[in-house]
């Protein structure tokens, strides 16, 4: 991987980061300001929440596809199987979150397929990681956090199945052991991923060219 190439991924990266921790605030957010509150009041949180994962997913395409070139020598199959995955989830997540916000889909409808979109780039943060992990290419503890990553996003439907749907969070809501166990899930993908992400673009920014054969950590 060239010097460019390496500088770029690491700022698209961070910029992944930032997104995900945006999206991670005015969730939050939303849910303790707006989502009670008069239905006719001006929302903006919300409104955020729903414009930052684009972003976030759109930066990561880029980092799946300077990981892709990084990896594809030594396992060409898997590679591209597991980053045809994660790319149809990344873009996908951006289609569903753009039509939500464009009013051409409700959330109730949206929130069943951006879930599963979002657990295909699950199995690609997985595989990613766990070839980074047996490859030795970047640090362990990044690829640990990654796969740990990974499987929360892939757990995000099972929870949403296991919930009811979107228009049962009441229901949800008294279940304090899926309550429990969906605060796990989320903090691992909510926080987690925005760890992760900011890890990987300080590695690619810090080796550079390098990043192709850090030490392992």
């Amino acid at each position: 991987m060239n010097d460019r190439l390496a500088r770029y991924t690491g700022w698209a990266a961070t910029f992944c980061g930032i997104a995900g921790v945006l999206a991670m605030i005015s969730l939050l957010l939303f849910f303790g300001l707006e989502s009670s509150a008069d239905s006719a009041r001006p929302h903006f949180w919300g409104p955020v929440s729903d414009i930052a994962p684009i972003f976030q997913m759109a930066s990561l395409l880029f980092v799946a596809c300077a990981l892709y070139f990084m990896q594809r020598s030594r396992d060409p199959r898997l590679t591209l199987i597991s980053s045809l995955i994660g790319m149809i989830g990344m873009m996908g997540v951006m289609l569903l979150q753009f039509l939500l916000v464009i009013n051409v889909i409700p959330f109730e409808l949206e929130v069943g397929p951006v879930v599963l979109a979002t657990a295909a780039v699950g199995v690609w943060l997985i595989s990613v990681n766990l070839m980074i992990r047996r490859q030795g290419s970047l640090p362990s503890r990044l690829a640990w956090l990654g796969i740990a990553t990974g499987a929360a996003f892939v757990l995000e439907p099972v929870m949403l199945s296991a919930a009811g749907g979107a228009v049962a969070w009441r229901v949800f809501m008294s279940n304090y052991l899926l309550l429990a166990v969906s605060a796990i899930v989320f903090l691992v993908s909510y926080v987690g991923f925005p760890v992760w992400a900011f890890w990987l673009g300080r590695v690619f920014l810090r080796t550079n060219a390098a990043v192709a054969t850090p030490a392992v950590v």
